[in-house]
């Protein structure tokens, strides 16, 4: 599972308008208004789809199709090829934001000045879907299905692209400097670009374990290193989130890292408790089992008593965790008390031998398409089709 993102919306513009002459480039302006047009059109179409027939694949279809386009049209204006008449300005639903307006708490619209910023948005809408479609691909895997692999690899590798996608624009494009006239979007923010792709990357690592425990003998110690890791890589997105201004960003998001970060340490513990017990180590099993309890009921307590989406679905595998935890523990302590014998440490103790994480898979680098006009490009028959090659 990942964080239940709502896409954007976004207005309708004529890139046309934006230019004082289009020279040899008036067909492929108006071809790039059509492609945005088409990923306007499916990002409104999805926003009226019931949440179990949102086609996902649609807008990663669209943007793909879109974004040779507005490459091309960037390196028309780096080129001095195009010359725009002022400041470029799309308008986008913020996706992040912590405001909300109208009974319906519907995101803020914000105008994003210069072509960069229309590229971050449409680039964030991108990581977006395959976010939530690898998140779709995880909740339909029947629990203990024997032909799930392919399907949690299929999940794990559109999480992984998405963390590449963030990353990326975390990295390389040039985020707009602050406007004093007006607040900068938050997803115009380095840090919460780099925050989303610790997240994805760590819900793909979380997809790869799933896979591990059901398909693989991997042992406890391993998976504990790998829950370890997960929990590291929301801990980390989150401090990365509590730079930046703390009202813009959403209570839902914040809310959804720091209960990931506890339940997959908790998890974390529970495999350690596995280990320990493989290892004849009955106290620490017994204590380690027991914190991996007291954690997930705690959780379970506080996600339970907040409306939100995130934490329902953080009650819900806490709740199932939990029961198993629960009776592995009781085992436990029954061994330990007729056949062991052994002091089970403090919390203290335990913490102490609590092991880094690790990761399990590398981050796939995102590569932007070829632009199909405009200075060094190869055109849209020669060039490397944005889609070729990937069926879904």
């Amino acid at each position: 599972m990942s964080y239940p993102f709502v896409l954007p919306t976004t207005g309708s513009v004529a890139l046309a308008d934006f230019f004082e002459n289009l020279g040899p480039y008036s067909k492929q302006i108006s071809e790039a208004t059509a492609q945005r047009g088409r990923l306007r059109a499916a990002l409104k179409t999805i926003k009226r789809q019931e949440q179990l027939n949102k086609d996902y694949q649609e807008v990663i279809n669209t943007i793909e199709d879109y974004l040779p386009y507005l490459y091309g049209i960037i390196a028309c204006i780096e080129g001095e090829e195009l010359k725009p008449r002022g400041d470029i300005v799309t308008s986008w639903r913020s996706t992040l934001s912590g405001h909300t307006k109208g009974l319906g708490g519907q995101k803020p619209r914000v105008n994003c000045k210069g072509v960069k910023a229309e590229l971050c948005f449409v680039l964030m809408t991108y990581a977006y879907a395959f976010c939530l479609r690898g998140s779709e691909i995880v909740s339909s895997i029947p629990p203990e299905s024997d032909h799930s692999e392919v399907q949690y690899n299929k999940a794990a590798d559109m999480l992984n692209k998405a963390a590449g996608i963030f990353s990326y624009i975390a990295d390389s494009i040039d985020h707009p400097p602050p406007d004093s006239s007006s607040p900068r979007a938050i997803e115009l923010h380095q840090d919460a670009a780099m925050a989303l792709s610790k997240l994805a990357a760590a819900d793909a690592q979380s997809a790869a374990i799933s896979k591990a425990l059901v398909h693989s003998k991997v042992s406890s110690s391993l998976i504990a290193k790998l829950y370890m890791g997960v929990a590291n890589q929301y801990d980390t997105a989150n401090g990365l989130l509590s730079s930046l201004p703390n009202s813009e960003i959403a209570s839902d998001l914040k809310r959804y890292l720091s209960d990931g970060t506890a339940f997959y340490k908790a998890m974390a513990k529970k495999h350690l408790s596995l280990d320990a017990n493989d290892n004849q180590n009955a106290g620490i099993a017994v204590g380690f089992m027991r914190e991996a309890k007291a954690e997930l009921h705690a959780l379970k307590k506080v996600s339970k008593s907040t409306l939100s989406i995130t934490h329902s679905t953080v009650a819900s595998r806490a709740t199932k965790e939990e029961e198993a935890v629960t009776d592995l523990l009781g085992t436990l302590t029954r061994l330990n008390d007729t056949v062991s014998y052994q002091t089970v440490p403090s919390r203290q103790e335990l913490q102490k031998i609590v092991p880094n994480g690790r990761g399990i898979l590398q981050l796939k680098q995102y590569h932007p398409p070829d632009q199909c006009f405009g200075p060094s490009s190869v055109g849209r028959q020669d060039q490397q089709y944005a889609r070729a090659g990937t069926y879904w």
